[in-house]
């Protein structure tokens, strides 16, 4: 008889369920099971399945076939690797705030960047920390994150739509993709404060308006802007210059 001992997580940076696969022939030493759990609790995610099967293959199909609950999980090939893909959810990027304004209202491309802009802007000067590594560059229309812009440029002039039908499963509350995945981040207390703010203060506002707001003479779009250049505006220049983006 073998027993299995099975680590399952959602993985929002993968868009799958992971998991970690352990399996001895006996009994499995319980200086192992505890060894791996105080890695996993280090890491506080709520979200992290424990199961223990036992079943007469080592193999993983067997744990499949005594329940079709892990037919869809992602084995990861080691520890470490399933570690990595948990720890890689608790970094925001600036895709993941896109979605959350998008899982809270509908944008269009344009307004979205704007959005993403500002609570980037707001982050920095309110705790001097950056939101998301992605750089921030200026295009003609004000500050875009490339990434997004090559996720969302297919909409043109229109207004987004997201499929945000995955969910994510935070100790029995069920929640929309893109805002159960904020409250993994380690600065959560932090972030979703800021886009709520955003959302509150610039929401309502038109693509127009927002980028009138973000073209602001002597502001950071127009501190860095050269046409074509795509250049950067850093958080020095936004540290600087935001105190010009006013309505």
């Amino acid at each position: 008889m073998f027993q299995h001992f099975i680590l399952v997580a959602s993985s929002y940076a993968e868009g799958v369920r992971v998991g970690y696969h352990l399996v001895y022939e006996g009994k499995i030493p319980e200086n192992v099971i505890e060894e791996k759990m105080k890695k996993i609790s280090d890491i506080k995610r709520t979200d992290i399945g424990v199961h223990s099967f036992v079943t007469t293959s080592e193999e993983w199909e067997s744990v499949v076939e005594l329940d079709s609950f892990f037919g869809d999980v992602v084995i990861c090939p080691d520890f470490d690797g399933f570690m990595e893909v948990l720890e890689s959810d608790l970094e925001i990027k600036a895709v993941d705030v896109a979605k959350f304004f998008l899982a809270m209202k509908s944008f269009s491309h344009l307004q979205v960047q704007k959005l993403v802009y500002l609570a980037y802007e707001k982050y920095l000067l309110k705790y001097d920390e950056k939101l998301f590594k992605e750089r921030i560059v200026a295009y003609k229309y004000g500050p875009v994150v490339e990434e997004v812009y090559c996720i969302f440029k297919k909409y043109g002039s229109k207004t987004i739509e997201i499929d945000d039908e995955t969910e994510y499963i935070l100790e029995d509350i069920h929640l929309p993709q893109a805002l159960g995945r904020m409250l993994l981040l380690k600065d959560a207390e932090k972030v979703v404060p800021i886009l709520l703010d955003v959302i509150k203060e610039y929401g309502n506002l038109s693509a127009s308006e927002l980028v009138k707001l973000t073209h602001s003479d002597g502001g950071p779009w127009y501190t860095v802007y050269e046409p074509n250049m795509n250049c950067e505006i850093t958080d020095d220049v936004i540290k600087e210059k935001a105190a010009f983006e006013i309505m």
